[in-house]
């Protein structure tokens, strides 16, 4: 009799097992996604303490509420919960309990045990991630030299640009990193250009009034696709959206605010020291860097062949267009993809 209880318990382990490792997998699975998505350490940190607390303290409270016999409830609510943490759908979980399982209040205090232990796991990671945090910013933090060159000369990062590339770049003088960013956009007929442009429609409508100006960059888009040397009757559309969309992102559309170099500087000034991370600080650093380039005030004397190309040159009439480079459309439109996803900006005052 023993030896047959002994069975009928190693038995009930192993599918408990077997489930407990199924819903892991995909748990884990959905975690990594996450992990990937989540650019910054101290984000990943966050993220495993949310995971922790959404992973163990559900599963606690159903196990302290089962008996002898499984309510229905409790069964309703281990099943919301794996739905949310393995992404299987709830119906799904509900069919692949073993009848066993429901009558077996050991399985769920297993899991609930299980899923105490693995939060353990997890905080050993967060220690790490904090001790690798600080090494982490510092090293990203030494690209700014690079950062600085890029945007003297019209480059702006964007979050869909991987920043180790970067280090290619450390110490390098200024004709090899803007020959290198001019290479990266328009290789592959300018895959990563296109890339980023869609990105940008995709994602480009914070309000109403915002469907006229994504009309535009849609119709800009398809000429440029027909040929290139569209753009340089473009450049000025393009800017006069990068305008808009940046005094959007600071809340001040319905307000006199309009885009001063002045008012950018102050802006960076202020919120140069906020609590960010270092991929974060590289972007906003990048952003406010460049888009304070590019409205850098002209001395209009020097006539229209010597102008330097900034927004000011540009809606002024005053830039030759025979002057406009392929690469002068790239870093507008590239200045308005990094103002949309700078969240980092969005309503700062």
């Amino acid at each position: 009799m023993a030896h047959k209880e002994a069975d009928e318990l190693r038995m009930t382990m192993q599918q408990i097992n077997s489930f407990y490792n199924n819903l892991r997998a995909s748990g884990a699975l959905k975690m990594a996604q996450e992990l990937r998505n989540s650019g910054a350490l101290y984000e990943k940190t966050t993220l495993l303490q949310n995971l922790n607390k959404t992973m163990v303290a559900p599963y606690q409270k159903i196990a302290k509420c089962v008996g002898p016999t499984v309510p229905k409830s409790a069964l309703s609510d281990f099943a919301n919960v794996t739905s949310v943490i393995s992404g299987i759908p709830t119906k799904q979980i509900s069919q692949i309990f073993p009848y066993r399982f429901q009558n077996n209040s050991n399985f769920f205090k297993q899991i609930a045990k299980q899923q105490s232990m693995y939060k353990e796991k997890m905080n050993l990671w967060n220690e790490y991630f904090e001790k690798a945090k600080y090494k982490v910013d510092q090293r990203y933090r030494a690209l700014i030299p690079v950062i600085n060159l890029l945007s003297k000369h019209g480059w702006v990062i964007t979050p869909f640009f991987d920043a180790d590339q970067l280090f290619q770049l450390k110490g390098k003088p200024a004709k090899y990193c803007i020959q290198y960013l001019t290479e990266y956009y328009s290789k592959d007929n300018y895959k990563y250009f296109y890339h980023e442009f869609d990105q940008l429609l995709d994602d480009f409508i914070d309000e109403d009034f915002d469907k006229g100006y994504l009309e535009q960059l849609k119709r800009m888009r398809k000429l440029v696709q027909e040929d290139f040397t569209n753009s340089n009757v473009l450049i000025n559309t393009a800017v006069s959206i990068l305008e808009f969309k940046y005094i959007e992102v600071i809340g001040s559309v319905d307000t006199g605010t309009i885009l001063h170099q002045r008012d950018i500087d102050r802006y960076f000034n202020h919120h140069k020291n906020d609590q960010r991370s270092a991929f974060d600080y590289l972007r906003f650093y990048s952003l406010l860097k460049t888009l304070n380039k590019f409205m850098m005030y002209q001395n209009f004397n020097v006539g229209v062949e010597k102008t330097k190309f900034t927004r000011h040159s540009v809606q002024h009439g005053r830039f030759d267009p025979l002057r406009y480079e392929n690469y002068d459309f790239i870093k507008v439109i590239l200045l308005i993809v990094a103002t949309r996803f700078c969240f980092d900006i969005y309503n700062l005052k």
